[in-house]
């Protein structure tokens, strides 16, 4: 075969580079190319295919021990938003000695968040290692809407390897995989996206307001802290229960006020007195 000529050379190295450049985007096209959308236009802007990829690993963690319940509502939005776009029952997975004292699985507060407790199937593996055993095999399985599992971030047998067979199981049968890492995340994943949770205050229930406020739809600030060939960003977010979907906190009705900073330890507070 003839050598190449300067020029045809120069091609094929800008044809290359070209191939490399899009990977990313291409290969999201390829396996579990279905996405689902969040329903907030400059969150899914954001995100390649303008919206979550089903057929792939999402980790959620919150920002701090205070944001476990937070982050665990938004878990369960982001799984609602799964299922009702797919087939079959929901695996959760939950060590039986749980990595986060935050409780147990309450079905009313799973369907305040569009996740049906009825279609909801609870494993209870006995570590971290078979947690994400059960993951990976469900996720293999092809049987479920989605599969979500609570592995303590700092779990050593979370580690990027472990993350790459989970990403690699969602991708096969198009499975949206969902890992749950507490407080302590951080470490190498192979994880598509990374969101941090924190809580922010309710929305008021419009037309309580002389009363002190109902609360409202649920809030949190989510932060995109990685996502493959898209771009990182944060939102304040909120769930609306009776439409299920998420919003932009601030185009919506007034939030809960900020309560006075808690007084550090040992001082002393004052009451107020009653008439």
């Amino acid at each position: 075969m003839p050598p190449l000529s300067q020029q045809d050379a120069r091609a094929a190295l800008v044809a290359d580079l070209r191939t490399r450049i899009a990977g990313p985007s291409a290969e999201f096209a390829e396996a579990g190319g279905r996405f689902v959308s969040l329903g907030v236009e400059a969150i899914d802007a954001a995100l390649p295919g303008g919206g979550l990829k089903a057929g792939a690993l999402h980790e959620i963690g919150a920002e701090d021990y205070r944001d476990m319940g937070a982050a665990t509502g938004f878990l369960t939005a982001l799984a609602a938003r799964f299922a009702e776009s797919g087939s079959g029952p929901v695996l959760w997975c939950q060590s039986a000695q749980p990595p986060f004292d935050i409780g147990a699985l309450y079905g009313p507060g799973l369907a305040a968040f569009g996740l049906d407790p009825v279609r909801l199937v609870l494993a209870l593996p006995g570590s971290a290692t078979d947690c994400l055993w059960a993951m990976e095999e469900a996720l293999r399985s092809g049987a479920f809407a989605a599969v979500i599992g609570e592995v303590d971030g700092r779990a050593a047998a979370l580690d990027l390897t472990a993350t790459r067979r989970l990403q690699l199981a969602a991708e096969e049968k198009g499975t949206p995989a969902l890992l749950f890492t507490g407080h302590g995340g951080g470490a190498a994943s192979a994880a598509v996206t990374r969101w941090r949770i924190a809580a922010l205050p309710g929305r008021i229930v419009p037309g309580t307001e002389k009363f002190g406020g109902l609360t409202g739809a649920s809030c949190w600030r989510a932060a995109l802290a990685r996502v493959r060939g898209g771009a990182p960003g944060a939102w304040n977010v909120a769930w609306h229960a009776g439409g299920k979907g998420f919003a932009l906190a601030d185009a919506i009705v007034p939030a809960f006020k900020e309560r006075p900073t808690v007084p550090a330890a040992a001082r002393v507070v004052a009451f107020r007195q009653s008439a």
